[in-house]
């Protein structure tokens, strides 16, 4: 994906990497792709086996929410594992597609990554809140 080659008919130009790094080591990353001011993408997330639990990727995922704000990115979308998608739906407020949603995406966005076997989430990206130092 980082390198954006083209694997089985699926397009992986335009993604990036976001690492999360603690004492020089990367502790969580996710991979990320902007569709302009419409659409986002966060097909793939890792945390190493020895941070789970310790809140590096709600850090990770704070701050791609905020720089998509910044960018007046409108929605968040990414394939969810059976066994993650409470995780999304219950932590970080993503909700199931509805097959018209889905459809609608795919159609627009047909370089959407998807795996065999999971499931469409997306969400609303929270408004981009400025803090002025200014009284």
């Amino acid at each position: 994906m980082v390198y954006g080659r083209n694997v089985r008919g699926q397009e992986f130009g335009g993604m990036y990497c976001a690492l999360l790094v603690v004492n020089s080591s990367v502790v969580s990353a996710a991979m990320l792709r902007i569709f302009g001011s419409d659409v986002a993408e966060l097909p793939l997330v890792a945390t190493s086996n020895g941070n789970h639990g310790k809140g590096y990727f709600q850090t990770l995922f704070s701050c791609i929410e905020r720089l998509l704000a910044f960018m007046n990115v409108k929605s968040l979308v990414l394939p969810a594992a059976e066994e993650a998608e409470s995780i999304w739906t219950d932590k970080f407020g993503f909700s199931r597609m509805k097959p018209d949603e889905l459809s609608d995406y795919r159609k627009n966005f047909n370089q959407m990554v998807t795996f065999k076997g999971t499931n469409m989430l997306h969400k609303l990206v929270p408004p981009c809140r400025i803090i002025s130092n200014q009284a």
